[in-house]
């Protein structure tokens, strides 16, 4: 006769302990990651909609899904959602300042996964191919902010993307978040604006010449958080660098933490040239870029 054996006590070891930075980021791709957030971010962040018009900006998504994805990013505080009144009383969704953050980094994502991820064949649930991909036509021109108009529009997409790149940095100072419009309007510089086609202005570069030695000082360059993924600072950018200037270098700064705008800077040939701190809790990175056989300005 067998005695039977007696069940041992089964020992789990407990779970690794990640880094806090590795599970905040884990926590970031539990949510962005999550099929159709980072869609339905990007819908809303063209501007309030209510549940149909999401529903339109981001096809192929079913209403039970869309309403169990808004309801997530409801709850993580990247949507809001704001009731209202009427004889069909319904929500209107905008982004929070966390919701408005996230698009930098959606931005950049979208930029790695369409330079490298298409490129090496990898699968791409629904990622259209490289050839495949569409484009808006801006309009990139001088923009005259003696026009109020113009003004005004420059003046919202400034305030916007600063108030992204606060809440990206960590610091709220930003001189340009607390400028009044006739403030900007007396500011010294150039301002290219890219349009779409329709003649909605959606970025802006803001520059001067330096007298001193006849460089170009980038001093601002800012898009409307709603078109973050399209390329078109990159447009902006390249039109400015294309253009003869009576120096043959370009100098820019960004903060140290943005990650985005110092990889569209390195992108065009930028070298980082130094990080200063003009502020407590604040520290930017300096660029600058020498460019071969400008031509000077009459």
């Amino acid at each position: 006769m067998t005695t039977p054996r007696r069940p041992q006590p089964v020992h789990h070891s407990p779970a690794p302990q990640l880094p806090e930075s590795l599970s905040a980021l884990a926590s970031a791709f539990a949510l962005l990651g999550r099929r159709w957030n980072g869609l339905i971010i990007a819908a809303v962040a063209k501007g309030p909609a209510d549940f149909a018009q999401v529903r339109e900006r981001v096809p192929g998504i079913s209403d039970r899904m869309l309403a169990r994805r808004l309801r997530e990013l409801t709850t993580a505080g990247l949507v809001t959602g704001t009731g209202q009144p009427g004889a069909s009383p319904c929500t209107h969704y905008t982004l929070s300042s966390h919701g408005a953050a996230s698009l930098i980094p959606l931005a950049a994502l979208t930029v790695w996964a369409q330079d490298h991820v298409t490129a090496m064949g990898t699968p791409s649930s629904g990622l259209p191919e490289r050839g495949a991909r569409s484009r808006p036509d801006f309009v990139v021109s001088e923009l005259d902010l003696a026009d109020e108009a113009t003004a005004a529009a420059v003046h919202r997409i400034g305030h916007r993307a600063y108030a992204v790149e606060a809440d990206l940095i960590g610091f709220d100072g930003i001189p340009a978040l607390r400028e009044s419009l006739e403030e900007m309007q007396a500011q010294p510089l150039r301002w290219l604006g890219a349009k779409t086609d329709g003649g909605e202005i959606v970025a802006f570069i803001a520059w001067q010449h330096l007298p001193a030695d006849g460089g170009i000082d980038i001093a601002r360059v800012c898009v409307d958080p709603a078109w973050f993924r399209h390329g078109v600072a990159s447009r902006l950018l390249e039109h400015l660098l294309a253009a003869p200037a009576p120096g043959g270098y370009v100098l820019v700064s960004t903060g140290a933490d943005n990650s985005p705008a110092i990889a569209l800077y390195e992108r065009h040939g930028f070298s980082r040239v130094g990080t200063t701190e003009p502020a407590p809790n604040l520290r930017m990175a300096q660029f600058r870029l020498t460019r071969q056989n400008t031509e000077s300005v009459a």
